[in-house]
């Protein structure tokens, strides 16, 4: 793709990928002040004082500053690229269904588990949210769900058989 645009209007960036950036940076920052306040709020020898030698308490820590940083670089991105966007027909609100929706499937993940199992879970849920990830790609559905599952199958094979760590 090139880097020059062809035209005026592509110009300025599209108002979906605004929108996205800052949905998707409020979520990550949303879930990184709620795991920030479970991790620090436990008890326990991960949170003891090792002097200067932190050893693998330090990992939550690194990994929560990191989400926090995309969360903030993401928001930031789509915060100062809001007013140089054209606004569309559509209202930005109903711009917002796809990641309420992925919102949702996600929160759904822990009922659905104890209904069919973990496996079964992850791979449902990563194909409903493939295809709602590649809805517009003009990607056959089938394809993209089976992809979806087969990732969300995948994971559940790192965490079981590969960490060792039961979902």
């Amino acid at each position: 793709m090139s880097q020059i645009p062809s035209n005026k209007h592509q110009a300025q960036p599209v108002r979906r990928e605004v929108i996205n950036d800052l949905v998707s940076g409020g979520l990550c920052l949303a879930i990184s002040i709620s795991l920030a306040v479970v991790h620090f709020s436990q008890t326990g020898r991960l949170h003891d004082d090792f002097n200067r030698d932190p050893g693998p308490a330090m990992l939550p820590v690194i990994l929560l500053i990191a989400l926090a940083g995309a969360g903030a670089g993401l928001s930031l991105r789509g915060w100062l690229a809001l007013p140089k966007t054209q606004a569309t027909d559509r209202t930005s609100i109903a711009m917002g269904w796809p990641a309420v929706a992925a919102i949702v499937l996600m929160a759904a993940f822990l009922p659905v588990r104890t209904a069919i199992g973990s496996a079964a879970a992850l791979a449902l849920i990563g194909a409903f949210l493939a295809v709602l990830a590649g809805r517009d790609d003009g990607a056959r559905w089938q394809l993209t769900a089976g992809m979806g599952a087969l990732i969300g199958f995948a994971l559940y094979c790192l965490f079981h058989f590969g960490l060792s760590i039961p979902l």
